[in-house]
């Protein structure tokens, strides 16, 4: 892609302020028993909904899951809707639609949606026959492979069966949140989100996209030379020729960077990229000392996927000897330094790799907490009987 390409592409971007995710990422943190964000915000916020909440909850199996899905049914053009809005944007969708879109928004395979709302197959049989680029994204939202104890599967099973009564249990779960606890909350974070967009603006402004996805956290690979941005996983590519609208949203709730994108006709589509900003914190100075939210937790499935190419293995071994620069690997290893920048973004989300600057140069150094680390974390996600089946943290987009 052009340089001019790029100044077009970055001309349909701007920076809002909505809770059109945060509404629901926040209902994703609260019950996600993995979530290691806004610890006491979350035992308190439990508290306070009390047991209708948790009814309602238990009735879509308690899923976490469904919550990011269900933020990118809205219309796509609708940036920042009131919360009747969305509660009349939830009623309005025809029941067949409302599956439809969490169905695929869950899945990301077409043709699934009407396999599953017709019965001509089983969930479990939809799964399996899933490709293997999706079921790496499935595996980490708890659907692949398919157990009828995962949350995700009892919420998907419950939709299929029973559509109307799913929807008024998620309408029942929103309206006591907001009235609750988010309608206050929000309130208390508007002022930090408009801060933070000021300051995202000034950095979108100072430098390039591939630069300003890195700084500002987002989960997705910027492929300059292509004019495409990539899903870390699930296979998910959009060229910026094809971007109508992005809107740049903060969240203090999206540390897993969900990311959404709405196709508009055959080509256009419009993008929403809710990024995070670890420093709204809703957790008491103590517990935010604690915390490392800039960086992502780490996940040994994308650990092993990472060193699992033999050029990235190639590249871990090279920096884990002696601090270097993509321009030293692209020598060494004779490859292009796109070929060098599209592996070691992937090495660096998976946590394996940090960059320092040195004398106007990026020096590349070897996490070698993350490598001692990989056995502990595996046997934790293989035999801790109290998680779900499935692994629980992602990076990548909840794409529509």
């Amino acid at each position: 892609m052009t340089n001019q390409g790029e100044n077009l592409f970055r001309k349909n971007c701007k920076f809002e302020v909505s809770f059109r995710y945060d509404l629901f990422y926040s209902l994703n943190a609260l019950l996600d028993p993995g979530s290691r964000i806004h610890t006491s915000w979350r035992a308190s916020s439990l508290q306070i909904l009390g047991p209708e909440f948790n009814k309602l909850s238990s009735q879509i199996g308690h899923s976490w899951e469904i919550w990011p899905v269900l933020a990118a049914i809205l219309p796509g053009p609708v940036f920042n809707p009131s919360f009747l809005e969305v509660i009349n944007g939830i009623q309005s969708l025809s029941i067949v639609s409302f599956q439809e879109k969490i169905i695929e928004g869950l899945i990301h395979l077409e043709g699934s949606a009407d396999l599953l709302i017709k019965n001509e197959k089983p969930l479990k049989e939809v799964l399996a026959k899933v490709p293997k680029p999706k079921q790496e994204w499935l595996s980490h939202i708890g659907l692949f492979p398919y157990d009828s104890r995962s949350p995700q599967v009892i919420a998907l099973e419950k939709l299929i069966k029973d559509p109307e009564q799913f929807r008024e249990n998620i309408l029942g779960i929103l309206k006591i949140f907001w009235k609750k606890v988010f309608r206050k909350l929000w309130d208390k974070l508007m002022p930090k989100f408009e801060r933070s967009v000021q300051e995202r603006e000034r950095l979108f402004h100072s430098c390039s996209f591939a630069e300003f996805v890195k700084l500002a956290l987002l989960r997705i690979e910027v492929d300059e030379r292509k004019g495409a941005l990539r899903a870390i996983r699930g296979g998910y590519t959009l060229r910026f020729e094809n971007v109508k609208n992005c809107y740049f949203l903060p969240s203090a709730f999206n540390d897993r960077r969900f990311w959404s994108a709405f196709q508009e006709g055959k080509e256009l589509t419009t993008v929403y990229f809710p990024y995070f900003d670890p420093s709204i914190n809703l957790d008491t100075p103590i517990a935010i000392e604690n915390q490392n939210l800039f960086e992502p937790a780490l996940d040994p499935a994308l650990i092993f996927k990472a060193l699992g190419d033999s050029t990235r293995f190639a590249i871990a071994t090279i920096v884990a000897r002696a601090p270097t620069t993509s321009v030293e690997l692209a020598k060494r290893l004779s490859v292009s330094k796109p070929t060098i920048s599209h592996h070691v973004h992937l090495l660096r989300e998976a946590g394996l790799i940090r960059e320092t600057p040195v004398n106007g140069s990026i020096e590349l150094h070897i996490n070698r907490t993350t490598i001692e680390s990989v056995s502990d974390l595996t046997i934790a996600k293989l035999f801790d009987s109290t998680e779900p089946i499935a692994l629980t943290r992602t990076r990548g987009g909840a794409i529509s």
